[in-house]
């Protein structure tokens, strides 16, 4: 019985001392709050990641109600329409309700914005054991388009004889190949009566070896992008009557193709008689008269508005030129200036001061630059042309709007860059608006 009651004493003296007990009771306490935190934790990330998900909906809701294909200055964007857009996306997520959405559609002569805005709860899973069946969301996108520009493009085009020149280096080496004197000009000439009445084209002309076999001048591209660009207008316009057009072209005279329209595939279609000018009788040359052409489209083109209603829109003169211009002296204005061929023939560069009239208007001019490719082996461009080459370009920018100078290089041709200086037209009048 003593023995008994002294191990009974030992059991209980060990039970007192032993500490493992304690440290499994402060675990089991402290696991819960533990639990919670990780499980708020584990639902707050879910929270973000469906907040992230609805704020793409409404960035997706607020550019897809004013894109291109929506119409937006056309169809103004509606409530339920922006709606549509943002649930294409947050009917793709389960566990979140949109409490409330809200669309701000603010339309304005020069402008169209949406903002999207939306709250919402997303229902937890851990945190419901603290009663936290829910955590609220909410974002706001907005997006903001320039209402589309009105413009007006006159096309001003050199059709002088130097525009017969080879499109290519290729193409005048084919063409002096051709020619009894190595002529890298495609010469247009009629035929003509005793008297020096025109009868009909020269069909041995240097222009038509020049089509019979295959070579390409510089008109030639000139006239095919003239009517790519009225396709590009026609593609780009996002209103109707949002652009027209109108195309000359000059030499010693100013030609009408196409008057000002907003019937861009007419214009197009006229723009394929775009040809290279006429050598007169005498076959003298001074055919690219800059004093013809260019108070000519002074005269053609209306005031400039800002471009916000077909009734006031802006205006763009493209001019295309190799720069030089060449013209009988006693057609300029007295006094006549001293002639650098003969006593009367005046080559000379572009004079910024025509343009200057112009721009004075509120009409910008871009100016296209298609180089003469060195004739090396022609008499008339080493003497006349190579020693005011370096002057062309700088009164040409001079005449040019700023940052509406643009020339060919070898790998932008003419198509090309009237692709750019369209985009470019475009984009300078969404930027002012």
């Amino acid at each position: 019985m003593n023995r008994f009651s002294s191990s009974l004493r030992r059991c209980f003296s060990d039970f007192r001392r032993n500490k493992a007990g304690n440290v499994a009771v402060m675990f089991g306490v402290a696991i819960l709050p533990l639990l919670v935190a990780v499980g708020i934790a584990v639902d707050y990330a879910r929270a973000v990641s469906f907040r992230d998900k609805l704020d793409n909906a409404a960035d997706i809701a607020a550019l897809a109600s004013i894109s291109k294909n929506a119409n937006p200055f056309v169809n103004t964007p509606t409530q339920a329409g922006v709606r549509k857009y943002f649930d294409a996306v947050a009917n793709t997520l389960s566990g979140v309700t949109i409490t409330n959405f809200q669309a701000d559609i603010a339309p304005s002569v020069t402008s169209m914005s949406v903002t999207v805005s939306y709250t919402g709860q997303v229902q937890t899973t851990l945190a419901r054991i603290i009663g936290l069946s829910t955590i609220a969301i909410g974002g706001t996108a907005t997006a903001k388009v320039n209402a589309p520009p009105y413009i007006d493009f006159y096309l001003l085009l050199d059709n002088s004889p130097s525009m017969g020149l080879g499109a290519t280096a290729a193409d005048i080496t084919h063409l002096q190949s051709l020619t009894p004197d190595s002529c890298a000009f495609a010469c247009h000439e009629h035929s003509f009566d005793g008297n020096g009445n025109a009868t009909g084209d020269n069909p041995n002309d240097y222009y038509h070896i020049a089509k019979n076999n295959g070579v390409t001048v510089r008109i030639d591209v000139l006239r095919t992008a003239t009517q790519q660009l009225t396709q590009t207008a026609i593609s780009s316009a996002t209103v109707r009557n949002q652009f027209r057009m109108g195309v000359y072209e000059f030499s010693d005279t100013l030609t009408t193709i196409s008057n000002l329209s907003s019937n861009l595939t007419a214009v197009g279609s006229a723009a394929g008689a775009i040809d290279l000018a006429y050598a007169y009788f005498d076959q003298r040359d001074s055919q690219t008269s800059y004093d013809v052409a260019l108070p000519g489209m002074n005269a053609i083109m209306t005031d400039p508005g800002n471009g916000t209603s077909p009734t006031a829109p802006r205006k763009f003169l493209f001019f295309v030129t190799d720069g030089v211009q060449d013209e009988p002296v006693n057609t300029l204005p007295a006094p006549h200036p001293s002639g650098n061929v003969n006593s009367n023939r005046l080559i000379n560069t572009l004079n910024p001061s025509l343009c200057t009239t112009i721009k004075n208007r509120g009409i910008q001019i871009a100016i296209l630059y298609t180089p003469y490719l060195p004739v090396t082996n022609n008499a008339f461009y080493n003497q006349w042309v190579a020693p005011i080459s370096s002057q062309i370009p700088t009164n040409l920018q001079s005449c040019a709007s700023p940052n509406f100078y643009f020339q060919i290089t070898p790998t932008q041709g003419i198509s090309e860059a009237l692709q750019t200086m369209f985009t470019a037209a475009v984009s300078s009048v969404l930027l002012t608006n």
